[in-house]
């Protein structure tokens, strides 16, 4: 993995509690609230990394990071339908591999549906030449409303997939002095 991707994963794990469109006492959302959520937090992670986030651009991306007209880190999609079903989202960024230095999805799962989400993200992008980092949301319902339980980050390339990382998806169950105390070994 490039320091860019992993540095871009990080960024993008921390900021995603910044601003939360949700609270303890008010805990449901709409699409809409999610969405501009999802832009602000590509937009964040985009200016940390010296590059520009543009929106609807690059063929009709949901967004773009850009360092340069000409130096593409990454064409970004999301889609708030289930990651599994019939979406377009992997080729439209299939179609862009050449053109930048990683893609990234952000989607949603349900929690019983992520293997086969997973799994079917795998064989969308067995054939790319470029790696994509997938952000889940895993979820379940609750009424008609979708209840968020983590947000896993992974990693596509070459077939094959890894987990980079998984956390909370609402940041007042952030376990915080498990996350004060635990530790990486040096890569």
């Amino acid at each position: 993995m490039k320091r860019v991707e992993r540095d871009f994963i990080t960024l993008f794990n921390c900021l995603w509690y910044r601003d939360f469109p949700v609270s303890e006492a008010y805990d449901m959302a709409g699409r809409a609230d999610w969405t501009i959520h999802l832009g602000l937090v590509v937009r964040q992670c985009a200016t940390l990394l010296g590059a520009r986030a543009l929106f609807e651009q690059g063929g009709r991306t949901d967004a773009v990071i850009r360092y340069s007209d000409t130096d593409t880190l990454s064409f970004v999609e999301w889609e708030w339908k289930r990651a599994h079903t019939d979406i377009n989202e992997f080729s439209k960024l299939l179609q862009k591999t050449d053109g930048a230095v990683f893609q990234t999805f952000i989607g949603y799962s349900r929690v019983t549906d992520l293997k086969l989400t997973t799994d079917q993200i795998c064989e969308h992008w067995q054939t790319a030449n470029k790696p994509l980092v997938a952000f889940l949301i895993t979820y379940e319902m609750v009424g008609r409303n979708r209840r968020f339980k983590e947000l896993q980050t992974y990693m596509f390339a070459k077939g094959r997939y890894k987990k980079i990382r998984s956390q909370p998806a609402l940041p007042w169950e952030v376990n915080r002095a498990k996350a004060n105390n635990e530790t990486e070994e040096a890569a």
